[in-house]
């Protein structure tokens, strides 16, 4: 992979392409801003707003100055970690400018976004000199998604529909740090590939992936397992060691393998992050849901990955074989048997795209389509694609044309005026190590939105879950009256008393109200 020759109307054309999709993945935040129910207000994330919250509590912590991560979803105390750095690093900057949590988190987004997609630009450019395959391969990238809204027709759950690291248009929409991951992994690939060494590159590449162990380390052993793929069929080609791959390789290793062995140290020698670890297990999705949910490309991308194999004169040291390798390593990563297989899924959608319109601009010739075919095949996967994100970009907004009052899936996205008074008023009088006892809904705002810890609120987060969750339901039906671990204090609204009456709320002092939300201090005698 040489260094890319991009002209300034090339650039023009993908900035301008870029910055247009990151604008538009804001329309939907804007729309349920503006829309949202009277006495309530938008709590700023729609795609999974279980992990979403959670961000927002980790940039609560930087925002108060710490550079250790401690779990707030959980009342248990235990000793930091340096993890999570990213979102305490824009903690700092939000409390550096005066930004909300929520405020960086979508600055971050945008920015992160732009980057990645200017940075996935610049390695199409150096896998192919054609700006006729580049254009293509760009447009998948910035817009395709896959099937989705047909599976669940058929009772399928493509990945589409429920995993943003999968997808570029899908990872840009729901956080900063997959898009920042994707852009990392991209810039450490197209160094590695390039075929001189020097300091300046060896520098590069070490930088970025120490900024990817901080910013998503499970990302990092998809590099790693790709770079050794690859640096494997370079040797065995060649018969010769590729030793400017193999300096720039090791650069990758020392730079993040510390963060690396520190962070499986700390999750298992922590007791509190080792018990989250042991409930934060995300399995690799069934084939079928991943076959409907990378759609068309997929279906192209096996074309061009079959074009790229059977061309043999192609020399291995091509980028073509680095986006070959990276996908066909990356599908079996995803299915080894590990507890985080789905993790290992970021990224994906980058080679698949390539390898798609290498499929639909040199595999369909292959076989015999004719031009006019081949520009109607690739205006259907290019259309069916866009449809397909703008799909799975528009359903949380189909989500809250339901009253949160009715819909708990609603309700996870909304936050009452009064609940937000009682977030403001914890976030000036409680401390962060203070518990706070509420709803299951109310427990998962809490750190985000007032900096205190909460008893029960994140299904992966608070440790011992199901069990918390129930001693929560069973305290505000009556049931019990004894929490243990002890809390602070608690909140009692219109979502806890949908739960029911806790027994005795009478004799504990009431430190604020609003509306119909109070919030009470727990004695001590009662902790």
């Amino acid at each position: 992979m040489k260094d890319p020759q991009i002209t300034s109307a090339e650039w023009r054309w993908a900035a301008g392409w870029s910055l247009f999709v990151v604008l538009l993945s804001c329309v939907p935040y804007l729309i349920a801003a503006l829309t949202a129910p009277e006495g309530w207000q938008f709590a700023g994330i729609l795609v999974n707003p279980y992990d979403g919250n959670s961000y927002l509590a980790k940039i609560r912590q930087g925002m108060e100055g710490s550079w250790l991560f401690h779990l707030t979803y959980t009342p248990e105390p235990h000793a930091g970690a340096f993890i999570f750095t990213f979102y305490l690093a824009l903690g700092h900057l939000a409390a550096l400018f005066g930004l909300s949590p929520i405020w960086i988190f979508h600055l971050a987004r945008v920015m992160a976004g732009l980057g990645l997609l200017l940075a996935a630009f610049r390695f199409i450019a150096g896998v192919t000199p054609q700006i006729s395959e580049r254009r293509p391969a760009f447009t998948l990238i910035l817009s395709a998604s896959g099937l989705g809204w047909l599976g669940v027709l058929f009772g399928a759950f493509p990945i589409d529909l429920w995993v943003p690291e999968a997808f570029v248009p899908y990872s840009l929409y729901a956080n900063p740090h997959f898009p920042l991951a994707m852009a990392l992994m991209l810039i450490i690939f197209q160094e590695v590939q390039r075929s001189t060494f020097s300091g300046q590159r060896s520098a590069v590449v070490g930088l970025a992936a120490l900024a990817l162990a901080l910013t998503l380390p499970f990302a990092l052993l998809t590099v790693w397992a790709v770079l050794a793929v690859f640096l494997g069929w370079l040797y065995s080609t060649n018969r010769r060691l590729p030793w400017p791959q193999i300096w720039l390789t090791l650069s990758v290793g020392l730079f993040s393998a510390p963060v690396i062995v520190y962070d499986y140290w700390v999750s298992t020698t922590n007791p509190i992050l080792a018990g989250w670890s042991a409930q934060n297990i995300t399995n690799a999705p069934p084939p079928l849901d991943l076959l409907l949910g990378y759609g068309l490309v997929g279906l192209f991308a096996l074309g061009g990955g079959w074009l790229i194999a059977r061309q043999r004169p192609l020399k291995p040291e091509s980028g073509e074989w680095l986006v070959f390798w990276w996908a066909a390593t990356s599908l079996i990563l995803l299915y080894l048997p590990f507890d985080l297989q789905r993790r290992l899924i970021t990224g994906l959608h980058l080679p698949l795209c390539i390898l798609a319109a290498i499929g639909l601009l040199r595999w369909l010739p292959s076989i015999g389509f004719k031009l006019n075919q081949r520009r109607s095949f690739a205006t259907v996967v290019v259309m069916v694609g866009a449809l397909g994100t703008l799909f799975v970009w528009a359903l949380p907004l189909l989500a809250i044309r339901q009253s949160p009052g009715t819909s708990e899936t609603t309700a996870l996205l909304f936050i009452r005026r009064e609940e937000t008074a009682a977030f403001t008023w914890l976030r000036e009088n409680a401390t962060p190590s203070d518990v706070v006892l509420a709803s299951p809904r109310v427990g998962l705002f809490i750190p985000g939105q007032s900096g205190t810890r909460t008893f029960y609120g994140h299904p992966f987060e608070t440790i011992e879950a199901k069990p918390k969750k129930a001693i929560v339901e069973a305290f505000y039906r009556g049931d019990v009256q004894v929490i243990s671990p002890a809390v602070d204090f608690i909140i009692y609204g219109p979502t806890e008393r949908q739960l029911g009456q806790p027994k005795n709320l009478a004799d504990w002092p009431v430190v604020f109200s609003a509306g119909n939300v109070v919030v009470y201090k727990a004695d001590a005698g009662d902790k």
